[in-house]
């Protein structure tokens, strides 16, 4: 008899199993470098972010981008690996020494060729509750499979 864990199968109104991710400023100038290595920028460097006629470096949208990606593939393994969309919208910005949430809510259970396709409700949120993102994803019902390297599936559900 295996041991496995047995994924979840969603219903319209659950809520998606949730993590927190703090930021800090090395983080945030690791990210860049490593992302997009754009050269100092208004995400990595006080100075620049001052002279955009900010008060301090902001995190890139795709930090959060990837905590949504991160929710997305806890939650669906490989239905969300091989499949999955998402649109987000970064609503406010992410600071230095912010700790980050990302959240989902079933909305919709439907079909797309015949197979089962779970729409969620994104956001994030900072350590006050202000939404920092928001947007959608759709993916299949949530796969017990996680067929990347490194993956382990005791880490799910």
């Amino acid at each position: 008899m295996s041991n496995a864990k047995k994924p979840r199968v969603l219903a319209v109104g659950d809520r998606l199993d949730s993590f927190s991710r703090h930021v800090d400023q090395d983080k945030m100038v690791e990210f860049e470098r490593v992302v997009w290595d754009r050269g100092q920028n208004s995400h990595s460097d006080p100075d620049a972010a001052k002279r955009d006629g900010l008060t301090k470096t902001i995190a890139s949208g795709q930090n959060q981008m990837a905590f949504l990606h991160e929710l997305m593939e806890r939650n669906f393994g490989d239905a969300w690996v091989f499949g999955g969309k998402i649109s987000a919208r970064w609503i406010h910005p992410v600071y230095a020494e912010d700790d980050i949430s990302p959240h989902g809510l079933v909305t919709e259970i439907g079909e797309v060729d015949g197979k089962p396709r779970v729409t969620v409700q994104l956001w994030c949120e900072n350590q006050n509750g202000v939404k920092t993102a928001a947007g959608t994803a759709s993916a299949g019902q949530p796969s017990a499979t996680r067929s990347w390297p490194g993956a382990s599936n005791e880490d799910v559900f």
